[in-house]
């Protein structure tokens, strides 16, 4: 294995199941111990890495190691809305500090620069040791088109972004980078294949696979329905149009009856305020709301899935704030629709489960990829 993967697989082992120790990591990565000591040695000298103690054996005690958290800090960049959610996190997952700012749209790179600024100022860490910003989300401002993980605009966004703070600046797909948070704050080990479901102005979804995030994010653009609607992506029948948050938001706001139950108003309302609105009513008990979300979490449903037969997973986690508000019709949706086939044909057992971290997973997961690359 090349340095740079086992360094990686150490520190994703030690992460996933802190404290470890070496026998421990050479046992779960398949590295010798050899190459195991090697790397450790290296990572102890960087401070990315600390001895915790030792364990006691049959024979010699053995070293425990965990990871300090504080030693490399990344800051992730959140765009939907006309709102930035910024994070600052360290290498074991732990958000040391969050700040959510009103912005532009589009959003620019000052506005942008200051809340890095004010990020920072306010965490007590030392900024020195912030190895750059994950940019993340609807670049352009617009929410629509696309998937969830379009970054409209993005590459000129981070450019700028880069020339106003000095750090350096990933770009990424908010689904790719919420499945990357995911990854990160629930410490998965690198064995546990998943799907991560992510709904905020848009629906996306990213696959972890043995550790590493698959880039995509066009699970809006699975098509449900062949008939279907024009989709802004250019195709028809896609489940961002029959079932996504705009196209919900559009119905409650057209339905009296939702409209009423929801307190929307013609145009009032960004995409992901709307949908969080009809949640809240559908949650109190609002029928034509539930009667909405119901009808989205089937279509959604079905296209999740397809995403769990086409890859074989068993884990499907929900993330992003749409989730996050309603995840009591979509998960049990997601399960009842997936059920049947594991039971007679499969023979598994699929998890569906929200994030702990739905609302920022996508900040997160955009600062958990500038440290791990």
């Amino acid at each position: 294995m090349a340095r740079g993967r086992a360094r990686e697989a150490i520190l994703d082992a030690i992460r996933a199941a802190e404290p470890l120790s070496r026998v421990e990591i050479a046992g779960v990565t398949g590295l010798t111990e050899a190459a195991v000591s090697m790397t450790v040695r290296r990572l102890l000298d960087e401070g990315l890495v600390v001895e915790t103690g030792r364990a006691p054996t049959a024979g010699k005690p053995r070293t425990l190691l965990r990871l300090d958290p504080s030693a490399r800090i990344a800051v992730g960049v959140h765009l939907d809305a006309g709102t930035a959610t910024f994070v600052l996190t360290g290498q074991t997952g732990g958000i040391i500090s969050r700040l959510a700012r009103p912005v532009s749209t589009p959003a620019t790179a000052d506005e942008l620069a200051a809340g890095v600024t004010v990020l920072l100022a306010g965490s007590g860490v030392d900024a020195a040791r912030c190895l750059g910003i994950g940019l993340t989300g609807a670049m352009d401002g617009a929410g629509t088109g696309g998937g969830a993980g379009t970054t409209h605009g993005g590459g000129d966004l981070g450019d700028r972004l880069r020339a106003a703070t000095g750090f350096t600046v990933l770009v990424e797909n908010d689904a790719t980078a919420a499945a990357a948070g995911e990854y990160w704050v629930a410490r998965l080990g690198p064995e546990r294949a998943f799907a991560a479901l992510h709904l905020g102005s848009r629906l996306g979804a990213g696959i972890v696979v043995g550790g590493r995030v698959l880039r995509g994010g066009g699970f809006g653009h699975v098509c449900v329905r062949a008939d279907g609607p024009p989709c802004g992506c250019g195709s028809r029948g896609c489940l961002e149009a029959v079932a996504g948050p705009r196209t919900l938001v559009a119905l409650a706001r057209s339905d009296a009856a939702a409209a009423a139950e929801a307190g929307l108003e013609p145009g009032s309302r960004s995409v992901a305020a709307g949908f969080a609105a009809v949640a809240r009513a559908a949650r109190a008990g609002a029928p034509a709301c539930l009667a909405l979300l119901e009808e989205s979490a089937a279509h959604v449903a079905a296209a999740a899935e397809s995403v769990v037969n086409l890859l074989d997973l068993d884990l499907v986690v929900l993330t992003g704030p749409g989730f996050a508000a309603a995840s009591f019709v979509y998960g049990p949706a997601i399960q009842r629709r997936i059920a049947p086939a594991d039971a007679k044909t499969w023979h598994r057992s699929v998890t569906v489960t929200v994030s702990s971290a739905a609302a920022t997973a996508s900040a997160t997961g955009a600062a958990a990829m500038v440290l791990r690359s």
